[in-house]
């Protein structure tokens, strides 16, 4: 290790999904299928690449103001009041070069050493390395299957010390697919004002939902504006993961030091993937829901298939695009189980241990590709389960 990197530097986990597609890449095989990348499979909309063009071509490549252009701005908070029930000022909204990069400026903001941070297990890992590169503490809740993956409101409460600053809740969430009910996010309220936290709500997959699923954002609720951050993005619903793009709505008192970090950390956000991104937010939807159309489709297929195979469990996702099987009848060393899979059955998925320990025995498996991939991949999951496991098929 480099004497020159700080400690929390040379001590921060790595990044699963990037550990496994790493691995997989030592394995050039042709025929990979692979099911581990959270990117929606769909072209951004022909609408958004048109007006991104344009911007090109009318010269609008330069710097823009800091905190994005006051139209999209404008457009972001007029979605947020109509849509989500949320209203925050023009002036809180805070256009960021995508949500990775909220997530920095919003742990660099917030956290002090020491400070602890509540999140699920399983939790999305950019969260847990953000909070370690603070020299803060995640305390994680369980998530579970059999409450649809949620956050529940009694474990929060039962994990909050004197040291607590903030809760994480991401829903719909990445790796499970579970979506907080609006009970739940009541729930939580009450354990945020009565302890004085704040709340990063992670809303990037607000879309992607299934079965007369219904997105809530908990900054709507009484008392909560002034305690949530809410972050959001252009990545999952419409397709553009490669502009890097997003946003932050923030209570007033936190926002001049939130834009402050951001300006030092970037600057501004890419001037031609704002103009792409207000294109996204005014005009058609369409291409949005046909998108989780197909999603679901796909889902109802992942799911079945997966129930097919034996002693597999997996719950139906509620919401985004994973689906979060249990293979710990086969083992628990999800891992080797995900390494084997792509030497042996050249199909890549996440091990879920790598989003917690209570992804121990999992596979994350993205079902943002097609139905004849999913089809294959998930043959192949079976034949070597069948070829390494024979007696558990009999």
């Amino acid at each position: 290790m480099s004497r020159w990197l700080s400690e929390l530097a040379a001590n921060v986990p790595e990044y699963s999904i990037m550990e496994i597609a790493k691995y997989a890449s030592a394995y050039r095989a042709d025929d990979m299928v692979y099911l581990n990348i959270g990117e929606p499979d769909f072209d951004t909309p022909g609408h958004i690449r048109e007006k991104a063009i344009e911007a090109i071509q009318s010269g609008k490549t330069h710097y823009t103001p800091d905190s994005g252009i006051p139209e999209l701005r404008e457009a972001i908070a007029k979605k947020l009041r109509s849509e989500n029930n949320l209203n925050y000022s023009v002036d809180d909204i805070t256009v960021v070069s995508g949500s990775q990069e909220g997530i920095s400026v919003v742990t660099q903001a917030l956290l002090n050493h020491g400070d602890e941070v509540i999140l699920s297990d399983p939790y999305y890992p950019s969260y847990t390395q953000n909070i370690w590169l603070r020299g803060a503490k995640p305390v994680f809740v369980p998530l579970r299957a059999e409450n649809g993956f949620q956050m529940m409101a009694e474990d929060v409460e039962k994990a909050v010390t004197e040291k607590t600053k903030a809760i994480v809740i991401v829903s719909p969430n990445n790796p499970t697919g579970g979506v907080q009910s609006l009970e739940e996010l009541k729930a939580i309220a009450e354990v945020a004002i009565k302890h004085d936290l704040v709340v990063i709500s992670d809303e990037i997959y607000e879309y992607i939902v299934y079965d007369g699923q219904t997105h809530h954002s908990i900054g709507s609720l009484p008392g909560m504006l002034e305690r949530t951050i809410t972050q959001n993005g252009f990545s999952k619903s419409y397709a553009m993961t490669g502009w890097r793009i997003g946003y932050l709505a923030t209570p007033s008192e936190l926002t001049p030091k939130i834009q402050e970090i951001h300006r030092a950390t970037v600057i501004c956000p890419p001037s031609v993937s704002q103009y792409a991104a207000l294109a996204a937010i005014t005009g058609s939807q369409d291409s949005v829901r046909r998108m989780v159309e197909e999603f679901s489709r796909r889902r109802e297929f992942i799911v079945k298939r997966l129930r097919e195979i034996p002693h597999v469990n997996v719950a139906a996702p509620s919401g985004a695009f994973y689906a979060f099987p249990d293979f710990s009848a086969y083992t628990t060393d999800d891992k080797a189980l995900a390494k084997n899979l792509i030497k042996q059955a050249h199909v890549v998925t996440v091990h879920g241990s790598g989003f917690g320990e209570r992804g121990r025995g999992h596979l994350r498996i993205s079902f943002a590709a097609s139905l004849s991939k999913l089809e294959e991949g998930l043959n192949r999951i079976e034949d070597y389960l069948r070829k390494n496991w024979p007696e558990k098929f009999r």
